[in-house]
């Protein structure tokens, strides 16, 4: 619990600090002031569009870091981990909601929550129980002991 718990903190990490980086070089390179969750003060439609992509992507690597570092309860991190996306998301939505146009924050919202999913499907292997065998395995099993032992 300790690990899933700090793995969904230091996701949520990554996904901040490649947000910041990503305004903090588009800010550089644009020569304006650094923004810290707008996205409709910078000039052209580009802009805010590849910070959306970004917020996505930093889900993406928060989450695969995340699930990967408490790949031992997976499900509780994977529930923590959207927990606090939720929260980062929702907190940035409730920020700009009456300064801005709510398409972008709300379009990072959805791809933060597509970023979730890809990022359980790609680290989650569902265990396989042993118990259950097909009966063509056991047919097959059950077929070479039979050749095994029998006198020749």
């Amino acid at each position: 619990m300790k690990k899933s718990f700090l793995g969904s903190l230091i996701g949520i990490g990554i996904v901040v600090i490649i947000d910041l980086l990503s305004r903090v070089v588009i800010a550089l390179y644009m020569k304006e002031d650094i923004l810290m969750f707008s996205y409709s003060n910078y000039p052209g439609l580009l802009w805010p569009a590849l910070l959306t992509v970004i917020g996505g992507f930093s889900t993406l690597f928060g989450g695969m870091f995340a699930l990967t570092y408490g790949r031992i309860k997976q499900v509780f991190t994977v529930i923590l981990f959207t927990t606090f996306i939720v929260l980062l998301r929702y907190g940035q939505i409730h920020i700009l909601y009456e300064t801005e146009t709510i398409l972008f924050p709300l379009l990072t919202f959805t791809l933060s929550l597509i970023a979730v999913f890809l990022a359980w499907k790609f680290i989650h292997k569902p265990k396989e129980k042993a118990s259950e065998f097909k009966p063509e395995e056991i047919q097959k099993d059950s077929t070479f002991r039979n050749e095994v032992n029998r006198p020749h």
